[in-house]
C-alpha cells in the first residue's frame, strides 16, 4: 500500500537536486504537483498556494544554496499520505552543510502532490550560518 505514492515522492525529491535551481528545474518540479498544491516550507506558516506562489518561492530559496542533494533515509506511507525522513546536503554561502528534515506530502488520485509540509529545526540551519560567518 502506497507504493505508487511513494514512488512519486521519491521522484520529486530526485528532481531536486542539481548545482543551481533554476526556472527550467522549477517548471519540472511543479509538474509533480497539482496545479493548486499547497506547501508549507515551515508546516506551522501558511502555505504558498499554486504553481505560480510556489515557483516563486522555490526560485527565492534557490537563490540561498547550491548543489543541492537529497538523502532518503525513511519513507512510509499510509493511504495517500507519505512520509520522508531525509538528509539535504547543499552549499549555502560557500560552506557546505547537511540538514535534517521530515517531510509530509499528500499525493492526489492523480500522482500529483498536493501538499508538501516540511519539518526541520530552525537552530540546525542557524547553526550553519552562524559558521558560516552570515
Amino acid at each position: 500500500m502506497g507504493a505508487e505514492q511513494e514512488a512519486v515522492v521519491r521522484s520529486f525529491l530526485a528532481a531536486f537536486e542539481s548545482h543551481r535551481l533554476d526556472a527550467a528545474q522549477v517548471e519540472r518540479l511543479l509538474s509533480h504537483m497539482s496545479p493548486d498544491a499547497r506547501f508549507h516550507v515551515c508546516a506551522w506558516e501558511p502555505p504558498f498556494v499554486g504553481h505560480e506562489a510556489i515557483g516563486a518561492e522555490l526560485l527565492r530559496q534557490g537563490q540561498g544554496f547550491t548543489d543541492l542533494r537529497i538523502e532518503v533515509l525513511l519513507i512510509g506511507s499510509v493511504d495517500q499520505f507519505v512520509f520522508t525522513e531525509r538528509i539535504d546536503s547543499m552549499t549555502m554561502q560557500d560552506k557546505p552543510g547537511a540538514f535534517h528534515l521530515a517531510g509530509v506530502f499528500e499525493v492526489g488520485d492523480d500522482g500529483k502532490i498536493v501538499v508538501w509540509r516540511d519539518y526541520f529545526d530552525s537552530r540546525e540551519i542557524a547553526a550553519h550560518r552562524a559558521a558560516a560567518g552570515a
